[in-house]
């Protein structure tokens, strides 16, 4: 049986000061997919991105789960946004971050103890939890940022460039992480990276060049 189409994004088209950056792209992003949008820097992988979730204006119709999408406020709880550099502040520890976030997506003050430890093991920081994130490596911050995010238990996460300056250990190690979190809680994930050599780590490989979609399939496909 087919996957689900968890989202569906038709004719997406931006400009930027009379600039065409995205060019009637259309895209669907299955029930429990690991796909990533792939192209060089300034290709238009974030702005897509942003474009289809509404967080920036542009043209074209997005849904989640058959329900059109007019406002980012429709996917709070649905969908996660982890940006390229974690908004959690360098002067709070990783349980204070982590904890502020389960604090603002509702998580009920008696769950959020339990919340936060089950966060903190699947991100690999419980042994972290008393540090500043201000003194986390990079491939850290990435792992909070993601822990961020997790807080809301959305069923979908974009990720921007969540391997972007990391050496080539800690970048497997966060790939890793994605697709244990895919594979075991059922997530879909939509990862931003420009690091061709890992393709083949997803479901699905979606290449952006100059705002178009110039290759959408599977890894064994893409050449």
């Amino acid at each position: 049986m087919a996957k689900e189409h968890l989202l569906l994004f038709k004719n997406v088209y931006k400009e930027f000061d009379g600039v065409e950056v995205l060019t009637n792209i259309n895209l669907y992003i299955r029930k429990n997919e690991f796909l990533t949008l792939l192209g060089p820097s300034g290709c238009g992988k974030t702005t897509l991105v942003k474009a289809m979730l509404k967080i920036i204006p542009a043209e074209g119709e997005s849904f989640f789960a058959g329900e059109q999408i007019k406002s980012p406020d429709e996917l709070v709880g649905k969908v996660g946004f982890a940006p390229q550099f974690t908004c959690a502040h360098p002067m709070l520890t990783v349980e204070e971050a982590v904890g502020g976030a389960l604090e603002i997506a509702g998580v009920p003050t008696e769950k959020r103890a339990e919340r936060l430890g089950e966060i903190l093991e699947t991100i690999g920081l419980a042994e972290h939890a008393k540090k500043l994130v201000g003194s986390l490596s990079g491939g850290q911050l990435r792992r909070i940022g993601l822990g961020v995010e997790l807080a809301g238990d959305p069923a979908v996460m974009c990720c921007d460039e969540v391997t972007s300056g990391l050496d080539p250990l800690s970048e497997n190690s966060i790939l890793d992480l994605l697709r244990n979190l895919c594979d075991s809680r059922g997530k879909t994930f939509v990862c931003i990276i420009h690091n061709l050599a890992n393709h083949y780590c997803f479901d699905t490989v979606t290449v952006i060049h100059k705002g178009r979609v110039v290759f959408n399939g599977t890894p064994e496909h893409f050449k």
